[in-house]
């Protein structure tokens, strides 16, 4: 519903006046009127209308604000269509006949041909989004001539009227809109373009022509026309794409009656069974996730198809993991690999590549079939392959956790390792006892014969130990390449993860001693120390065998283990102390180290070298004072060990002598003959060395896992995205902050204080004010970066706090004060890592004004530009980041003193190529000339808002922002 009310000016031009209140809808069914926006702002749509209201889904074609012209385009094929208008605050329209246009027009003060001109740049925002041709001529007024797919357009400002005297053309390269001889002139302002179907002559007006020669409303038929044949094409495009979704629906459902089908074979006939879901690739990638544990994802509805390099890329983002390429080289079928996905070398169709026993098997998601890899069948498949890599779960918070985590499917070959250190040993006890049987039977009896057998049972246990040596060394080194690389990839995984606070608590070097001590521990627990603590827990088993020939002797390995074992424990606690201080002193080290290196420049301009190299001296010396404090104990440890066999032996003969020499067995107890006397010798020396052994292992284990409490502030961290985040979708450019509060410390002062701003699609909305205002917060409260400590942020009416904020970052353009220019190509930079073509980029570096300092580099789009951008000026490092934010052509820009290196011109072009975007736009500026044209502007101090409005508004006030225009007019 709306009210009619007289207009002021328009008075005695009897004209009608509706005020439409937000949230109700005005249809514009009427040809024969122009509607004019006398204030406010609007959301025009076309939707189906039935009796007087609005059905259906609903198209937004673009957003009109104050002094917007709005004309009705009916369609004769369909005459439910309409366009409707849905207001975002209070709207008040003014009714008028199109004769009557030009002097009601004028009595608002709007000029009719600036008023049509705007109406055709907003009206053709739906029809493409392809970006206009690079190579494209200029329209001239006149006569031109086109040949074959050749194009032109009116220049950056520029506005013409265009008829076909011959030939065939095409408007902005779509097909269904085709201009024919006779069809009258088309308006073509900037951002549209025409091609040539075929050699084709045109005759071009300027406006003032037009507006001689012709009633100007009337002369928007044609394009009318074009608009209404392109939003029917849409509209079937749409319903093709629904039938295809409902086809893909109903083929899903036979893929799972298949799958649940072969679910109930696979129980009396254990297989693969490969999982159904929408597509063959993601089929295939669920059934590499499932092997490996993983529950894989359809690609987010916020995924650009277009702009996705791979497709697995959108699948892997949306199931919170990570992929790499490998090649298939040589027989790798005849090793594990783990699951892969690969590709058939004839149709391309994605497969899984999954263990089957000791080989592999081809299992195709579209045939359902599995084909056993071997010499014939292996050259079915494409050279390169591709392995999904785990996320670490959110659950896992320690590091005996996240080590627990790397060994997954590697518990046999541990218990396989247990299993023959065991053997080792078992075979080891046969020495004492051959040389107990040798001493008391053999050589008194002179049995050559069990002389001899011993000496083959001997051999034949020497060539088993080094054997089972070998297999233990190797399966041990399998087992420590594969969990040193799961372990670096989960925590590097989990780092990349993280929110952005966490590493202002860490530089750069000591997080990368953090997470390198994972590397570290591996190497130590996986590596020697592994194996001596093994062989030397096996030793102990000797102490069954000390029991077996004398207790009373036995006692005496006891007492010796006893000892050891408190010296261990002793020692190691010192160890640890001491280490705890060391690691982190050695990570702060580690990070000036970094810092100091990245600054040389700096420090010798300040002529502080040595200053540096005095600060660095005293931590040095500081770190050497804990290592060798640490060390010493270690020594004092080692050398106790070394002491402990000859203890050990001196005891031994102490107390043998009686079992020796009859003393025992006078005195009623047991006796002991000299070859069981040297078998206990030798078990007993067995036994020290290793309980040795294990506590030198033990104190440096103990010593290297002190490093494990480097990495737990990394896995306590809570991950930038979880599971519970929901994908927000497409944007259609809607922003919210309302009652923002926020601080960057507990106990630091508010940088935002109940903070409200409200930013309706294609609005232009600046931020202005002193600095330290809170600006630039605001940013980094969009991007996900900070979290407010109050309040909310709402993305099309969605909770940024519950959204997947990586998801949301993709869908934003974003050129902040601090923009960095990486190593590589202009065009490289430009498109970052969303698919991209260089026409695309050039239409970006042309939008920033960057496109003709482009040209005159000497490889044009490919020059290369070196880490940092410090070969390009200070202004063109700001012009290709804009660049970069426009090539996607996203719905939100957050610009933050994105112009603030450009000079008039340029900045006059940046400003009009967002404006013809039509996308919502958040800048920051302390230059006010950069916002003169910005919808709305809140003016911020201390973190509230001191004042808003237009810039006219804002200027005729005394306050904060006229006097930050008076400071900048001096």
């Amino acid at each position: 519903m709306t009210e009619a009310a007289p207009a002021r000016d328009a008075l005695s031009l009897d004209l009608q006046v509706h005020v439409i209140r937000a949230h109700e809808v005005f249809i514009l069914d009427n040809p024969s009127l122009v509607y004019l926006v006398r204030s406010g702002s609007a959301q025009v749509f076309k939707t189906e209308v039935e009796g007087g209201s609005p059905v259906g889904r609903r198209r937004f074609l673009f957003r009109a604000r104050a002094h917007d012209a709005l004309f009705t385009m009916l369609d004769g094929s369909n005459p439910g269509s309409r366009l409707i208008v849905v207001p975002v605050e209070e709207l008040i329209v003014l009714e008028i006949p199109r004769k009557r246009m030009k002097e009601a027009f004028q009595s608002e003060g709007v000029s009719d041909r600036t008023a049509i001109e705007e109406w055709v740049h907003n009206a053709v925002a739906f029809i493409s989004q392809e970006g206009k041709p690079v190579a494209a001529e200029i329209l001239n007024p006149g006569q031109m001539l086109l040949d074959t797919a050749q194009h032109m357009h009116p220049g950056r400002n520029g506005f013409a009227w265009v008829r076909v005297d011959e030939g065939r053309a095409l408007l902005m390269g779509v097909p269904e809109l085709e201009l024919d001889r006779g069809d009258g002139y088309l308006p073509v302002g900037s951002g549209m373009w025409i091609t040539a179907a075929e050699p084709s002559k045109l005759q071009i007006l300027t406006t003032e022509e037009m507006v001689r020669d012709h009633d100007l409303p009337s002369s928007l038929s044609l394009l009318h026309m074009l608009l209404v044949k392109r939003l029917a094409a849409l509209d079937a495009e749409d319903q093709r794409t629904e039938i295809l979704r409902l086809e893909q629906r109903g083929l899903m459902q036979q893929r799972l009656a298949e799958s649940a089908l072969e679910s109930v074979k696979s129980v009396l006939d254990p297989q693969t069974t490969l999982p159904a879901r929408e597509t063959a690739l993601l089929s295939a990638v669920a059934a590499v996730g499932d092997a490996l544990g993983i529950e894989i994802r359809p690609p987010m509805r916020s995924e650009n198809p277009r702009r996705t390099r791979d497709p697995i890329e959108a699948i892997t983002r949306a199931s919170r993991v990570r992929h790499r390429r490998v090649l298939l080289r040589g027989s790798w079928w005849k090793h594990d690999c783990g699951p892969l996905l690969a590709y058939l070398s004839e149709r391309q169709a994605p497969v899984a590549l999954l263990r089957s026993g000791s080989g592999y098997q081809i299992v195709d998601p579209e045939t359902r079939q599995k084909i056993p890899v071997n010499d014939r069948t292996a050259q079915l498949l494409a050279p390169e392959a591709v392995a999904i890599c785990p996320s670490l779960p959110e659950d896992i918070k320690k590091p005996w956790q996240l080590f627990r985590y790397s060994l997954r499917g590697r518990f046999t070959d541990i218990l396989f390792v247990i299993g023959l250190s065991a053997l080792t040993t078992l075979i080891g006890m046969l020495v004492p006892l051959a040389l107990a049987l040798v001493m008391d039977q053999a050589i008194p009896d002179s049995n050559q014969t069990l002389l001899l057998q011993l000496g083959l049972a001997l051999v034949a246990s020497s060539l088993g130990t080094a054997l089972f040596g070998l297999s233990r060394g190797l399966i041990v080194i399998r087992t420590a390449i594969a969990t040193d690389a799961a372990t670096e990839l989960l925590l590097w995984d989990k780092v990349l993860n993280l929110r952005a606070q966490f590493f202002k608590g860490y530089s750069a070097g000591d997080l990368l001693s953090r997470v390198m001590a994972v590397s570290e521990i591996n190497r130590v627990l996986n590596g020697a120390a592994l194996q001596s603590m093994l062989s030397s827990l096996m030793a102990l088993l000797n102490l069954g065998l000390l029991f077996y020939y004398s207790p009373k002797l036995a006692t005496i390995a006891i007492g010796l283990a006893g000892a050891t074992g408190i010296v261990t424990i002793i020692g190691g606690y010192f160890v640890r102390q001491y280490n705890l201080v060391l690691m982190e002193l050695t990570g702060t080290l580690f990070g000036l180290v970094v810092q100091m290196v990245t600054a040389v420049g700096k420090i010798r301009v300040a002529g502080a070298e040595q200053r540096a190299h005095s600060l660095w001296l005293r931590k040095y010396s500081e770190q050497l004072r804990l290592v060798r404090k640490s060390q010493s104990v270690e020594d004092y440890v080692t050398v106790f060990n070394q002491a402990i066999p000859t203890i050990g032996t001196i005891l031994l003969f102490w107390a043998g002598v009686d079992l020796l020499t009859g003393s025992a067995e006078r005195a009623g107890g047991q006796t002991i003959g000299v070859g069981t006397f040297l078998a206990f010798n030798f078990a007993l020396a067995t036994f020290i060395s290793g309980t040795s052994s294990l506590s030198n292992t033990v104190v440096d284990v103990m010593n290297t896992l002190v490093k494990s409490t480097r990495i737990k502030p990394i896995l306590e961290a809570e991950p930038e995205v979880s599971k519970l985040k929901s994908d927000p979708g497409a944007f259609v450019g809607s922003i919210t902050l309302s009652h923002v509060d926020f601080r960057y410390t507990a106990s630091g002062p508010k940088i935002l204080d109940d903070l409200s701003i409200h930013v309706s699609p294609g609005e232009f909305v600046a931020l202005a004010g002193p600095s330290g205002g809170g600006k630039s917060t605001i940013l980094r409260l969009l991007l996900g970066f900070e979290i407010p400590d109050s309040g909310t942020i709402l993305f099309d009416g969605q909770d940024l706090a519950g959204l997947d904020v990586m998801a949301v970052r993709r869908q934003l353009g974003v050129v902040l004060q601090s923009g960095f220019v990486a190593a590589g190509s202009i065009f490289e930079n430009i498109a970052g890592s969303a698919l991209v073509t260089v026409d695309e980029a050039w239409e970006a570096a042309a939008d920033a004004g960057f496109a003709d300092d482009i040209k005159n580099m000497p490889m044009g789009m490919y020059t290369i530009v070196s880490e940092g951008g410090t070969n390009l000026s200070g202004g063109q490092r700001q012009r290709l980041l804009i660049a970069r934010a426009l090539v996607t052509r996203p719905r939100i820009l957050l610009l933050d003193e994105a112009t603030s290196a450009l000079d008039n011109r340029t900045q006059a072009i940046v400003t009009e190529s967002l404006r013809r975007r039509r996308v919502t736009r958040i800048v920051i500026a302390h230059r006010v000339s950069t916002i003169k044209d910005a919808d709305q502007i809140y003016v911020l101090d201390e973190g509230r808002i001191v004042d808003r409005g237009t810039f006219d508004e804002l200027a005729d006030r005394k306050g904060l922002f006229a006097s930050m225009i008076a400071r900048q007019m001096l």
